[in-house]
């Protein structure tokens, strides 16, 4: 799909803002709300563009999240697979082909409940197949975001009301007042309410692209060694590119974060299918860099659960920080 500056800038202004007005985006891009409204209809059904909250997930109660990677043995029974897809703690899971072989990102109210609850639960229905088997605890998010299904606000620790208000926004972030309110069982007014109470627990409210083909996704585990001054080293290299200005449409990094479980840093690269190996750019950048000791690398052959996000923000405005969060008083 071709996309000119008018649908590059409009998907960017979504992305900043999923709830922001047509009038809003079409002052900031230049152009009509006519023609704000149908580049935006043009790319939902194009390309699948979709709205959703970022969600703040300490602020609900979901304090630990982990990124489980599998090398497998063997096809897992699709049964067992379907069910282990089925917990709504798991909300991303992906077939991969490189370093392993399955992917999964899994949030969890604290570290003990995905050692006690979670991870024995995959374990039971996935372990007969995982020959070898690593779960990363995400130490903290550096950058992007991956989506959180309406499944998964069962988990929250939000009443009742919060938790449905989540789950609607979830499918639709941009939905109308009325249609809150339709979906909600409410009035107008108590749908504001309830929006507004939601508020807190929202990062924000932005976009993603879905479209099946147009992406290709890797994810990349790195070991760093060394000095402090050598991770900087591998972090410019990382931040020369995924941040550069040049023409790409959409941003090379979904999502990235520090990590234990012998590895130091997580990420999800998106490239064009039209490349002719997606994530060999990163590859080579890292190549020579000291203060990576290892890597684990798996291309997405195929998304079994949730999304990875495929958006237009300005992120390099909004990451302090690549390899691991700096020390109290650190200045970069």
């Amino acid at each position: 799909m071709f996309l000119d500056r008018t649908d590059v800038r409009v998907a960017e202004e979504v992305c900043a803002d999923g709830r922001a007005l047509l009038k809003t985006i079409a002052a900031k891009s230049g152009v009509s709300t006519q023609t704000v409204s149908s580049r935006l209809k043009r790319l939902e059904r194009e390309l699948g563009l979709k709205y959703v909250p970022e969600i703040d997930l300490p602020a609900v109660g979901m304090r630990s999240e982990h990124f489980v990677r599998m090398k497998l043995s063997g096809e897992p029974d699709g049964g067992k697979l379907k069910a282990a897809l089925a917990m709504p703690n798991v909300q991303l899971a992906c077939r991969t082909a490189g370093d392993f072989d399955l992917l999964l990102w899994v949030i969890a109210r604290d570290a003990r409940a995905f050692a006690r609850e979670a991870e024995p639960e995959l374990r039971d229905a996935l372990g007969d197949w995982a020959e070898d088997w690593v779960a990363h605890a995400l130490v903290a998010r550096t950058a992007g975001f991956i989506p959180v299904s309406a499944h998964a606000v069962e988990l929250f620790s939000l009443p009742k009301s919060r938790k449905k208000t989540l789950a609607a926004l979830s499918e639709n972030s941009r939905m109308a007042v009325t249609a809150l309110a339709d979906e909600l069982g409410v009035t107008e007014p108590t749908a504001e309410y309830h929006l507004k109470k939601a508020k807190p627990f929202i990062r924000r409210y932005t976009a993603y692209f879905s479209g099946k083909g147009e992406f290709a996704h890797v994810a990349r585990f790195l070991q760093l060694k060394g000095r402090k001054t050598d991770a900087r080293d591998a972090e410019r290299a990382l931040a020369s590119l995924f941040f550069a200005s040049d023409p790409r449409l959409f941003n090379r990094l979904a999502f990235a974060a520090s990590c234990s479980g012998g590895m130091d840093a997580a990420f999800l690269e998106t490239y064009s299918p039209l490349e002719d190996s997606a994530g060999s750019e990163s590859r080579e950048a890292l190549t020579g860099v000291k203060a990576v000791g290892k890597q684990a690398v798996g291309n997405v052959v195929k998304i079994l659960k949730g999304a990875i996000p495929v958006r237009k923000v300005r992120l390099a405005e909004e990451c302090p920080y690549l390899i691991s969060p700096p020390e109290a008083g650190e200045q970069k």
